[in-house]
């Protein structure tokens, strides 16, 4: 039997018996391998050589090892390769000088070699390498972003951030690139939801709220070896109330610019019910509401204009010319509507020519008077001029001054009523109803009239509250409650500024330390007007929109108590329902939460628990399904049985 024959038999046996010792271990459990000795021809001592590695190891790639050196090829000398470590399979080639295996983890591996030759070993070399996970890198995938309705530009722009419930698209690579099929095992936190793509490099998941979604991926070859973890968390901005407010306010605006291009059309009717449909879509925007406003007056004048239309057309029946002139002019004032010019032409043409400047007077007059008659004062007094200026006469000089009268008595009222708001905002109130009591002598307005008495009925409640506050403070002097009583006494300062109680506070500050609890204001009381209530209810609905809305519901409640609304009553119960499920979902989350950290440890039963006491405080079927899933799974398999995904999250 030659050497080369006992160096075959020797190595077979080496890995037949290394075969079976791994052959009832786990798939991936640690391989110990000696390989290959060649035929010796001329034997040479003491060869001299070193293990070379041609590229970093990867875990799942496959590494190739050689043998360099000065003697690395010696003629007669055979070579022993030894591994020791997590690898399979292991391949040799180029006559024992090159080793091939794959490994599995990231624990070392040991190689050993030893050069052999006739007489016996001569030298070994040795090295010990460890595979490295591979960087997953996990990006966005950028798309067209999500346009929002910007009402200041009144056009679409480019949403700074991402949209809760909308999907965002994840796509993962390996570094370095690695060319076999890989599966992917994708995980995400409470608050986000896997949509497509669970077990593929691209995943697609939504998150339902605001906030950081948390998304961490696993990623192992098609035997299940683990080839790297990536984490990436995506910042989600913007709240899906604002893509709803956006699509409403954009359309909205549609209709508003619909509303305008009918109205320039002629088609008042249906111009005037597209802006009110706008306006009760959106009734933030300033354009809309001013502009609905604008075209309810001009719609107003519009049907006056008709109505002067037709009695103008009917005295023209009955062949009062003058009469009928006299009203399409007055209907052209009101509002110019298509016809209605012809129509006076017409009739001007029928009038006898030799009394142009009488017509021309008499048609100054009648504007003049359409103008006075229709509330229009300024139009009318230019008109009135105009007709003096070509013809004198008495009744209209006297129009004339009464107009004049008249436009200065509203200037002063204006003036006044301003000087009142002023002292109103001062908190100034007796003097501010004094005011608004003479600009009403100057020009009598219902709405001025109605805020004014709204004004006087908070002065009475102010006073009457304060007079019970005060009260309420001598009977706590009295039962030596000082620092509660220095509050009232504050408080019904407060409410109605007392010179002699201004004393007794700074006597009481002297020696009594200041409470700390908040002083109560008139809106604590529910005292004030409506404009006082519209104000607090526009500072409820700007909180409420920057979702503070525990605050916004205070001073919901705040407007309420002063303007008994009820249809703020109703929104301030939705709203209260709102938080409290919104408030119940936070609560049922954080028990979710402790349950799958329970069930991911292995403790199912007190997973369990935890589920079922979320369960108590939100309904969601995704956890009462999951229950079932856990529950029958323990029947089956014991509490060693935890298999299946978590529960994502309460809705």
């Amino acid at each position: 039997m030659t050497l080369y024959d006992v160096a075959q038999r020797r190595t077979l046996n080496c890995v037949q018996k290394k075969k079976r010792r791994a052959k009832n271990a786990p798939w991936g459990g640690a391989v110990c391998l000696a390989a290959l000795l060649l035929t010796a021809f001329s034997p040479a001592e003491g060869a001299a050589f070193h293990i070379k590695q041609e590229a970093d190891a990867y875990i799942g790639c496959e590494v190739v090892l050689s043998l360099g050196g000065d003697e690395a090829e010696t003629p007669g000398v055979s070579y022993e390769w030894s591994l020791a470590g997590n690898v399979k399979p292991i391949r040799f080639g180029r006559n024992g000088l090159e080793c091939r295996f794959t490994p599995y983890d990231t624990e070392p591996v040991s190689i050993s070699v030893s050069a052999i030759g006739p007489a016996g070993p001569l030298s070994s070399a040795s090295v010990s390498l460890t595979a490295k996970e591979f960087t997953v890198d996990i990006s966005l995938v950028k798309e067209e972003p999500f346009m929002l309705w910007d009402p200041n530009a009144k056009r679409d722009v480019p949403a700074e951030g991402l949209i809760a419930g909308e999907p965002i698209r994840l796509s993962l690579r390996l570094i370095p690139e690695y060319k076999n099929r890989i599966h992917c095992r994708w995980t995400t936190d409470a608050a986000t939801a896997i949509r497509v793509g669970g077990e593929e490099p691209q995943v697609t998941v939504s998150r339902n709220e605001i906030g950081d979604a948390e998304v961490t991926v696993v990623v192992t070859d098609t035997n299940g070896v683990v080839l790297g973890r990536g984490r990436k968390s995506v910042t989600v901005p913007i709240a899906r109330a604002a893509a709803e407010e956006s699509a409403r306010r954009r359309s909205a605006w549609k209709q508003w610019l619909d509303a305008s291009s009918l109205w320039e059309a002629k088609k008042f009717d249906e111009a005037v019910s597209n802006a009110a449909a706008a306006s009760e879509i959106d009734p933030d925007t300033l354009e809309v509401a001013e502009g609905l406003q604008v075209l309810r007056a001009n719609y107003a004048r519009v049907e006056r204009s008709r109505k002067l239309s037709a009695e103008a057309e009917s005295l023209y029946k009955k062949e009062k010319l003058t009469d009928a002139l006299k009203t399409y002019r007055r209907a052209q004032v009101v509002w110019a509507l298509p016809g209605i010019e012809d129509s006076i032409r017409s009739l001007e043409a029928e009038i006898d020519n030799i009394r142009v400047n009488r017509q021309r007077a008499e048609w100054l007059k009648d504007t003049a008077s359409a103008y006075d008659q229709e509330g229009f004062f300024d139009d009318a007094l230019k008109y009135y001029r105009q007709t003096l200026a070509l013809m004198p006469d008495e009744a209209v000089t006297q129009r004339a001054e009464r107009i004049e009268k008249r436009l200065a008595a509203i200037a002063q009222a204006r003036l006044l009523a301003e000087e009142g708001r002023k002292l109103e905002s001062a908190g100034q109130l007796l003097d501010a109803v004094v005011k608004y009591k003479e600009s009403l002598n100057f020009n009598p307005s219902e709405e001025l009239s109605t805020h004014m008495k709204e004004l006087e009925e908070t002065i009475k409640e102010r006073r009457a509250r304060a007079g019970v506050l005060r009260r309420e403070a001598a009977e706590l002097q009295k039962r030596n409650n000082d620092a509660e009583a220095l509050l009232r006494y504050r408080e019904s300062q407060a409410l109605w500024p007392d010179p002699d109680l201004a004393k007794r506070i700074a006597d009481l500050e002297k020696t009594v330390t200041v409470p700390r609890l908040a002083m109560r204001s008139a809106e604590d009381f529910g005292i004030g007007t409506q404009a006082d209530a519209a104000r607090l209810f526009q500072e409820a609905h700007a909180l409420y929109k920057q979702g503070k809305f525990r605050e916004a519901l205070e001073i919901y409640r705040k407007s309420y108590a002063i303007s008994k609304d009820e249809r703020l009553a109703a929104w301030i119960g939705r709203v209260e329902a709102s938080l409290k499920e919104y408030e119940a979902v936070l609560q049922a989350n954080v028990l979710i939460k402790e349950g799958n950290r329970l069930y991911s440890e292995g403790r199912a039963r007190e997973a369990l628990a935890k589920y079922r006491e979320s369960l108590a405080i939100h309904r969601n079927d995704e956890v009462e399904n999951f229950i079932r899933f856990v529950e029958e799974n323990l029947k089956k398999n014991g509490p060693a049985g935890n298999s299946g995904g978590l529960v994502t999250s309460a809705r």
